[in-house]
């Protein structure tokens, strides 16, 4: 973790982000010559800097401990793999042949591994790979290295296979093209011989896929290196000598080949796709692992597009897209805990590193109240799902057309400079792997810089905003994550009287948008202050603590789009991309939905005809009626502003939704999302187009239920302007004080 330019030496994570009452949190750092530090436990009111907020405010809560906690340097180990721990059988033979379908996705970017029973510690044994030319190699400890002087193409499926033959003393590594390309061999082979005593690597070495063992055994992330780019599928080995020919036509067949009988193992990566498990289907149990999440359910060879779901067909979604730079999760060891106490208020919070020298770290986390209870009467619901998307993102480094996108300069805090030098601690689901991939898979068991006070406002920081407001006007809340949500479903919100959405809920899983849905359905009273919620659909996976998967498909406004036929999720089987695309598109939720970015500036809204109608009086009570409301703001200028959504009963806002207010001004910053219109025309900006704009929204559910929507993420950074005396503020507090009376006052 060295510092470079950023200026950073003191990172940390903790093992579980949601606390209660009575539970601890293990606390996990690392330090780059820093040889001590002071830890203490703040409760975050607002995380925002800029002097002309709502101030930065973190609560001081307990110190952790009286004295000093000592500095270590925690390294991470980035890298996905599979690992066969116990592969006695393949150690003993003296004649085999190994195998596997490949897709290279950085073919002459180095060396890489695709099968390896290697000694790292002793340099025995053998590693099939790559050269640092995209060749076809084959590396036997003592003796030396033999390539088939072909390099393998980018993104063309190959097969590839050694033999070695210890007794004979020779070796051959070959591969063949499973398509053909006119002036490039499609086959090509070549071989050695191997000197005196020269053996396979012994017992008690691991196999790998998609890696070379660096002889370290713990922890499991660090005992692998050279890592494989691409996809892998059917990798065998066979307990005889095969000629290359032999070899492609079983990989490639349905395993009906004469030569099964003679299978060591062969993993089977179309069964439990949904695991870290590969099953050796050879009958010889010689199962394994797969290490840091690599991803599966992809397409393999056979792919046809006859199908589109690996759960209709998972006999064609046999491969795992291995990545050198996949993360889940960082491994370090426990430097400190905190119990949480019995008195705790619910908040969000962070462990406040210190040494004597201004370094300075916070690591967040969220407080809840005990499962099953209430300490206040309004739920606040922290994001994580976003927070957990836009983890360490490195769009502002590496997007093409970011600064375009903003239409400014880009400014890069220290954090953001330091996730650029230091792409070990992984990304977010906005950017790509090495190899040009989307990633899908984020995961909190790592620092996240981007849930830090500084100057990465978006998300986290910016809904601090609301925090900041409920305490200047004394109201008392509980923070309720998204993840809870999605575990405890309608069971972790019912019962309190309103909830609040904060300025960017994006991301959201079934269980989670079943859970707004029937809490709304079921008399709940449901403020949503920001933009461009609900979008995006997402999976969490019970065996995997703490990680998202966000499949983003051909539509949306999106980063990368997934390859064709890989759509579906793998924690569940669901579609993933737009909510919109799967029938349930914001408006059906919280009556708007997301239509237009504008991130260059923000405008305001103005009132509508209907908004003066008697019973929405309640909601503008000290509002003047010709008043332009939200012209002001941290983010912009103004309430409308970043991302912004609209009403539209075609797109499911229910039909006694009624809009109150709508942008006025947006102008050519205001730019149409993409899912918006059908064939690429001109007039998609504000200034010519009526669907960029942002509507305020209010409508009554079932037994007393109510939703108001804001529909902008700049409206939340707009209560504190003049000290929270401001008509964004007065009407935000309108309505909450309304959701929060009992429902027979209303009738």
């Amino acid at each position: 973790m060295n510092t470079f330019v950023s200026g950073i030496r003191m990172l940390g994570y903790c093992d579980d982000w949601h606390a209660s009452p009575g539970s601890t949190i293990a606390f996990k750092v690392s330090c780059d010559g820093i040889d001590s530090y002071r830890a203490r436990v703040g409760r975050v009111i607002c995380a925002d800097l800029d002097p002309l907020g709502p101030g930065f405010r973190v609560d001081p809560v307990a110190r952790i401990r009286p004295d000093p906690i000592t500095g270590r340097f925690q390294p991470a180990f980035p890298g996905s793999f599979a690992r066969i721990d116990d592969p006695d059988r393949l150690a003993s033979q003296k004649r085999f042949s190994v195998a596997a379908l490949v897709w290279p996705t950085r073919p002459g970017r180095g060396e890489q591994t695709i099968l390896s029973h290697w000694d790292g510690a002793a340099e025995r044994g053998w590693q099939l790979g790559l050269d640092a030319d995209g060749t076809l190699a084959l590396t036997i400890g003592g003796c030396g290295r033999v390539s088939s002087s072909v390099p393998l193409l980018y993104r063309h499926w190959y097969l590839v296979m050694a033999s070695m033959d210890f007794d004979l003393g020779t070796a051959m590594v070959g591969q063949i093209a499973t398509r053909a390309i006119p002036g490039i061999p499609r086959a090509a082979t070549a071989s050695m011989e191997l000197g005196e005593g020269v053996s396979a690597p012994g017992s008690g070495i691991p196999f790998l896929i998609a890696a070379t063992s660096t002889g370290t055994a713990k922890p499991a992330a660090a005992s692998a290196c050279r890592f494989f780019d691409g996809k892998i599928e059917r990798p065998t080995v066979f307990g005889t000598v095969l000629e290359l020919e032999e070899a492609d036509a079983f990989l490639r067949s349905s395993g009906g080949s004469p030569i099964r009988s003679g299978i060591l193992a062969s993993w089977d990566f179309s069964r439990q796709m949904a695991s870290d498990r590969i099953e050796d289907v050879s009958g010889n149990a010689v199962h394994g692992r797969t290490i840091n999440v690599p991803t599966r359910a992809m397409t393999g060879c056979n792919w046809d597009s006859s199908v589109l779901s690996w759960k209709t067909a998972p006999e064609l979604y046999a491969a795992i897209h291995f990545h050198s730079d996949d993360i889940y999760d960082c491994g370090w060891e426990t430097d400190f805990t905190w119990k949480v106490p019995d008195d705790c208020r619910s908040g969000y919070y962070a462990a406040i590193l210190e040494t004597d020298d201004g370094d300075l770290d916070h690591i967040p986390f969220f407080v809840r109240p005990p499962a099953g209870e209430r300490t206040a009467d309004v739920a606040v619901i922290a994001s994580t799902a976003t927070y957990l998307a836009y983890a360490n993102t490195h769009v502002k480094v590496d997007m093409v057309g970011s600064e375009v996108m903003a239409e400014s300069v880009n400014q890069l805090s220290q954090y953001e400079l330091h996730l650029h030098e230091h792409r070990e601690l992984g990304h977010s689901t906005y950017d790509h792997h090495m190899d040009g991939s989307g990633v899908c898979y984020s995961s909190r068991l790592r620092p996240m810089l981007t849930m830090r006070p500084g100057p990465y406002t978006f998300n986290y920081i910016n809904d601090t905003h609301l925090l900041a407001w409920l305490e200047h006007i004394g109201q008392p809340y509980d923070v309720i994550t998204d993840e809870d949500i999605h575990a405890r479903g309608v069971d972790a919100i019912s019962g309190y009287r309103a909830i609040i959405t904060l300025s960017h809920p994006e991301y959201t899983s079934t269980n989670m948008w079943d859970a707004f849905d029937s809490y709304q359905q079921n008399g709940g009273r449901h403020l949503y202050l920001g933009g461009n919620g609900f979008y995006w659909r997402v999976a969490f996976h019970d065996g995997f603590p703490g990680i998202l998967e966000c499949r983003k498909g051909a539509t949306g406004v999106r980063a990368w789009e997934g390859e064709p036929g890989e759509d579906h999720m793998l924690f569940t089987g669901e579609p993933g991309g737009l909510w919109r695309s799967s029938g349930r598109a914001p408006q059906r939720l919280v009556g708007v939905g997301y239509s237009s970015t504008m991130f260059a500036r923000s405008t305001y809204y103005r009132r509508t005809a209907a908004s003066h109608e008697p019973e929405f009086a309640f909601i503008f009570d000290g509002i003047e009626p010709e008043e332009v409301i939200g012209d002001f703001g941290r983010r912009g200028g103004g309430a409308a502003g970043i991302e912004i959504d609209r009403w539209d009963p075609d797109l499911g806002s229910p039909p006694n939704s009624v809009v109150l207010a709508t942008s006025e001004n947006v102008g050519i910053d205001g730019i149409l999302s993409c899912e918006e219109y059908p064939i690429a025309t001109r007039g998609t900006d504000g200034s010519q187009h009526g669907f960029v704009r942002a509507d305020m929204v209010y409508f009554e559910t079932p037994g007393g239920g109510a939703v108001f929507s804001a529909g902008s993420i700049t409206w939340i950074t707009s209560l504190a302007h003049d000290g929270f005396d401001n008509n964004v503020a007065r009407i935000t507090g309108n309505v909450l004080q309304r959701f929060l009376r009992p429902h027979e006052e209303d009738e």
